[in-house]
């Protein structure tokens, strides 16, 4: 699941026999080893095996829709919570990003201040608010939540794996401004987009999923399996000392 402000909970696939080298693997590849874990839900491959463990079609259908896996693997956006614990928690995070595209700067405007009362006029005297997107991946170097505060969160201390999101999401973030308020250069949008692999369908998809996104869309739950529910009902002591308790399956001897 990806979890903060707003949630997000869907299926995905993973190879469990990855655990244990995952788990032992070094601080620096913790991340990747624990994202290469999770499955391609649309890979044959994938679907045939899933289907020899008893996977079900339905949760199969649900892993293919799940908005876990778009924001974790299909887009790269969320990142594992504290990985050098290595417990390999299937919770992921999308690093939070400033809430308005601007900064302030240090200015001094003594005619507009003389007019001010004394509050306003000590932050027109020395600072500006500014809007403007000319040092687009300076802004992710000043944030708030410091790089160095996240990645050791998220990443076990790689900024990179931070910063690399933050743009991703700030790119987003630009080409969505430039086509609902038109203030951004085309230039400028290509720029970004660029520099950080988007296309314009995965940033439409992007905002859609974080910003007008369905509960249905953020919930993507498989139905559970009527003959299975049922079995649940029953008495599963009669069987007890043969094949345990839960779903009752015939004891069989092997080879």
């Amino acid at each position: 699941s990806c979890v903060g402000r707003i949630r997000y909970l869907g299926v995905v696939l993973y190879d469990a026999d990855m655990i244990h080298d995952a788990a032992a693997a070094d601080e620096s590849s913790l991340v990747d080893r624990q994202l290469h874990m999770i499955l391609d839900p649309f890979n044959e491959a994938v679907i045939e095996s899933a289907r020899k463990n008893g996977v079900a079609d339905s949760t199969i259908k649900a892993a293919q829709d799940s908005p876990t896996y778009k924001f974790v693997k299909q887009w790269g956006l969320a990142l594992p919570l504290h990985p050098e614990f290595r417990t390999l928690p299937m919770l992921f995070y999308v690093p939070p990003l400033l809430p308005v595209m601007a900064s302030l700067r240090e200015v001094n405007n003594q005619e507009q201040s003389e007019k001010m009362d004394p509050i306003a006029k000590f932050w027109n005297d020395n600072w500006l608010y500014d809007t403007s997107t000319e040092e687009l991946w300076g802004t992710i170097e000043q944030a708030r939540f410091p790089l160095q505060y996240l990645a050791s969160l998220f990443s076990a201390g790689d900024e990179s794996k931070v910063k690399h999101i933050l743009k991703k999401l700030m790119a987003v973030r630009i080409y969505r401004r430039s086509k609902t308020v038109g203030d951004i250069a085309e230039e400028k949008v290509k720029q970004v987009m660029q520099d950080t692999g988007l296309t314009p369908d995965e940033a439409e998809a992007i905002y859609y999923l974080t910003s007008l996104a369905r509960f249905d869309d953020r919930f993507v739950i498989p139905a559970s399996h009527r003959e299975q529910s049922m079995e649940m009902l029953e008495f599963t002591g009669d069987t007890r000392g043969s094949v345990g308790f839960g779903f009752k399956e015939t004891p069989a001897r092997g080879a």
